[in-house]
């Protein structure tokens, strides 16, 4: 049994479990595009709709925590077996939804069960290839973990634009079988050892990570439509959100049987790398939400064409996290990190330069820019996070680096649409003191389109029209604004960032265990 899977070749091994990594982590991004194919077609709005988003990732988030205890329980092979089941019944829940509270409900059986596929992806890849392999292997799997979720908006655009956004799901089931076929083939079967320390499992920790983290997706999904704290209950679900987060920091350190070890936080190169690569999370899931809907909502791109402008971004990510880990052995990795966070800034600065007649040369362009600087500022950055924890740490740090990265993504997704929201109303409230019958500018403009209605229509209807067609033109310049103002924050946290890195120590990787 145990020489079997020594004979096969290891890149084989890679493929088979990189496919369903590669779906996965193509979900979270995929639906981006499709996102107002998804609201019109239940009735509901786009920011009601962000919530099919950001509820896969919270979900995905949550199993992993238990990732470890899992693994020991039932084994690798069979957990992955699972996980890609839950993962197509997901799929196919996401088919046959009725409702979009259906839909939401589909997505979050979806991301339990892409939940473990990543972490098991990494573990089985480390296993099939040698130690001196075990860069390349690395490698690959950075490779499928930056790059799907980049070609997600393409994929998930064509396939909506051409067929129908429940597509992005039905694709989905074959290659799930597939995948399923090729895990029974081709990766080894592992018997978890029965130790004493298999049964205990930290029940009221996790229950307590769960609680808070339903209460955070209730807060960040509902919150906009319900006025956020002006309703009673938005103000008690934060409320319980926050204790049942302090409640699980204290109990984790205090039980002695965690489900995650939150002492590697006191290491601190861990606690500031993992604030950086969370910040470099958030350039890139939230640019991967805010620009395809600025080119739909603002340039009338079609979601095939608004996942086109996008795609680039996501060679361009390849080629570069190739490149940056030989870049590494010869730049001084804070260093490499600076220039990307900076290279990262000037690009997504470039894109407040954007308007209602931007190119799709003007889109792609910083993209391709903002995914040079992300591999840059990503491999160093994950390699300093873990060179000071000893090894014996590095399990329970890769679930706690995760984590933590999913909820700030899920966090940054919601209130990146909120922000847009929220800032094109302000904008609005300063740019419609214009439209008065004071301004000589605005009497001229309406003068000039009521001519030219009255051509078609009477007097009545050619003013009306006329004004009703200024007042469309300033909504449309108030969201644009509302984008401008996003791209400049995000862009000024890149240069914010940076001190972090004088935290961070470049000594050599501890060896004790």
């Amino acid at each position: 049994m145990n020489e079997q899977p020594q004979k096969i070749n290891p890149y084989i091994v890679a493929i088979s479990v990189l496919l369903p990594a590669f779906l996965a982590l193509a979900a979270s991004s995929a639906t981006n595009v499709s996102q107002p194919h998804i609201a019109g077609f239940y009735g509901a709005t786009q920011y009601e709709a962000n919530t099919v988003i950001t509820c896969y990732i919270i979900s995905g988030g949550l199993m992993l925590p238990v990732t470890g205890y899992l693994v020991r329980t039932i084994g690798k092979k069979l957990l992955l077996y699972y996980s890609i089941w839950i993962f197509a019944i997901g799929c196919l829940l996401c088919i046959l939804a009725p409702n979009l509270q259906a839909l939401i409900g589909a997505r979050v059986v979806q991301g339990i069960g892409s939940g473990c596929i990543l972490p098991l992806c990494q573990a089985v890849l480390l296993e099939v290839f040698p130690p001196e392999q075990r860069g390349l292997a690395m490698g690959l799997f950075g490779v499928a973990a930056m790059f799907s979720p980049l070609a997600g908006p393409f994929i998930g655009g064509y396939l909506t634009d051409n067929y129908s956004w429940q597509w992005i799901f039905i694709i989905n089931i074959p290659l799930c079988m597939i995948s399923f076929l090729l895990v029974k083939l081709f990766v080894s079967n592992d018997k978890p050892e029965k130790q004493k320390y298999n049964k205990k499992f930290d029940i009221i920790g996790y229950t307590a990570i769960v609680t808070a983290m339903a209460c955070m997706q209730i807060v960040l999904d509902k919150g906009q439509q319900y006025n956020w704290f002006d309703t009673t209950w938005v103000c008690w679900t934060t409320g319980l959100c926050i204790f049942a987060f302090v409640f699980f920091y204290v109990w984790e350190l205090e039980y002695k049987y965690p489900v995650i070890d939150i002492r590697v936080f006191k290491d601190r190169n861990f606690l500031f790398g993992t604030l950086i690569s969370s910040f470099i999370n958030v350039m890139l899931y939230s640019t991967l939400l805010l620009v395809p809907m600025f080119v739909q909502s603002l340039l009338g791109y079609s979601p095939s064409k608004s996942g086109l402008a996008m795609f680039p971004r996501a060679i361009i990510c390849l080629i570069g996290l190739l490149a940056a880990g030989e870049i590494s052995r010869h730049v001084k990795p804070k260093i490499l990190a600076a220039t990307g966070l900076l290279i990262m800034g000037a690009s997504v600065l470039m894109l407040t330069q954007l308007n209602t007649t931007s190119s799709i040369e003007s889109v792609i362009i910083p993209n391709i820019l903002l995914c040079i600087g992300v591999p840059l500022a990503f491999v160093p950055i994950t390699a300093l996070s873990f060179q000071t924890l000893p090894s014996s740490k590095n399990a329970d740090a890769a679930a706690l680096h995760a984590l933590f990265k999913n909820i700030v993504t899920a966090v940054a997704t919601a209130v990146s649409a909120t922000f847009i929201a929220r800032v094109s109303q302000v904008r609005q409230t300063y740019l419609v003191e214009h439209l008065s019958p004071h301004n000589p500018v605005f009497q001229y403009k309406l003068m000039m389109l009521k001519s030219k209605f009255l051509i078609h229509y009477p007097s009545v209807l050619a003013a009306k029209k006329a004004s009703g067609s200024l007042y469309k033109e300033l909504l449309q310049q108030a969201r644009l604004a509302s984008f401008f103002d996003a791209f400049t924050v995000l862009a000024l946290m890149c240069v914010i960032v940076i001190p972090l890195l004088l935290l961070i120590k470049a000594n050599k990787q501890k060896t004790s265990t």
